[in-house]
């Protein structure tokens, strides 16, 4: 199928003019801020959950000046509220500041963002909006004769993962454990 332009349409290529010295990439990074609920907000970073979070709406302003000035160039960052609207815009790192032609060279390379590595549990069973604990399984123990157990963890020592971690509902005790794959 071939689409044909009206005789009487223009297209019209929108007219932007970056900032003196901003070199726009091709495609932005983005961060994403969701509100999860009143008080929490999840942040990503090009689809990535961000190491740091979940973030309380205080932490907005500094969370997004750091990331934006990390990643180094112009970013579309996205704020999702509770209520389903959307704010967007694009923001530019801040500019450095001049620096003396006395001052020793520094390292102008940005910090590289970390990118998450992330596994998901999840479990069936809890009450609605309980807080369920994420606990990693660092060894096992017997019960003795008494139905007690007693586990002991040297501070010295760095632990190792078994590789189960348990999910708890802190209000219906629910417990699940689960394999690290």
């Amino acid at each position: 199928m071939t689409l044909r332009r009206h005789p009487h349409t223009r297209t019209q290529q929108p007219s932007v003019t970056p900032k003196p010295g901003v070199v726009v990439p091709a495609v932005l990074p983005q961060i994403l801020l969701e509100a999860v609920n009143a008080d929490t907000l999840i942040v990503t970073v090009n689809g990535d959950r961000l190491a740091a979070t979940p973030i309380h709406p205080d932490e907005i302003t500094g969370t997004v000046t750091e990331l934006v000035a990390r990643l180094g160039s112009p970013t579309r960052v996205e704020v999702r509220e509770l209520d389903g609207s959307v704010h967007a815009d694009i923001l530019t790192p801040p500019t450095p500041e001049p620096r003396s032609p006395f001052a020793p060279p520094e390292d102008d390379a940005p910090a590289p963002v970390t990118v998450p590595n992330l596994l998901e549990f999840t479990a069936d069973g809890f009450v609605p909006g309980e807080d369920v604990a994420l606990a990693l399984v660092l060894c096992h123990t017997s019960a003795g004769p008494t139905g007690t157990a007693r586990a002991l963890i040297d501070r010295a020592e760095q632990p190792s993962i078994t590789g189960e971690v348990i999910l708890l509902g802190r209000i219906s005790g629910t417990t699940s454990v689960q394999r690290i794959d």
